[in-house]
């Protein structure tokens, strides 16, 4: 599942290491360790050519609620020539958002501040200067790792989570599948 990206993009996004992301992960659980209380921070990039997306996430498990900053930073033509560049974007980002989220639990602690301070956002991609840079950013309530479940499930089913034009006979007898695999579902209270 890709982020969201502010320009439009014909093709797929190149992933960023595991391993960075796992440490930036780390880097926001350490760091945020009391104000986050029972939650925890995930992390997410997409490297496109013109474009770089990086995505921190505040996501409670047990609620299935998450605040999801994105930062969105234009790449130059030849930056491939330059790997640099998109490191040194990438750090900004992480700034940014340590930044964001740092400041979100200036008066309380916890996914409810951070969820109160994306209700005041307008949920577009807003233009701001770190730093000598033109940034983007963007506040939401999406929850990628539910996402990601979701996707793994329906490709594990034999159906392209990125396929837009899946047919509701498609999802119902996936559905239908599932009922005889596990009953009919129960209403929950």
């Amino acid at each position: 599942m890709a982020l969201p990206t502010r320009k439009k993009q014909a093709k797929k996004p190149n992933a960023l290491p595991v391993e960075f992301l796992n440490s930036m992960r780390k880097l926001f659980d350490d760091q945020f360790e009391e104000q986050r209380k029972d939650s925890e921070f995930l992390v997410y990039a997409d490297l496109y050519s013109n474009e770089v997306v990086f995505c921190a996430s505040l996501t409670n498990a047990s609620s299935l609620r998450a605040g999801s900053l994105y930062i969105s930073a234009d790449l130059a033509p030849n930056i491939s020539e330059k790997p640099e560049k998109v490191t040194e974007q990438l750090k900004s980002m992480v700034d940014v958002a340590a930044s964001w989220f740092a400041q979100g639990f200036e008066k309380s602690k916890g996914l409810e501040a951070i969820l109160a301070e994306i209700d005041e956002a307008s949920g577009k991609w807003e233009q701001f200067e770190w730093e000598g840079q033109d940034l983007y950013a963007k506040l939401n309530r999406d929850n990628h790792a539910l996402e990601h479940v979701a996707d793994k499930f329906l490709r594990d089913a034999g159906i392209d989570p990125a396929d837009e034009e899946v047919t509701d006979e498609e999802l119902e007898e996936l559905l239908e599948e599932i009922e005889d695999d596990m009953g009919p579902p129960k209403k929950l209270h």
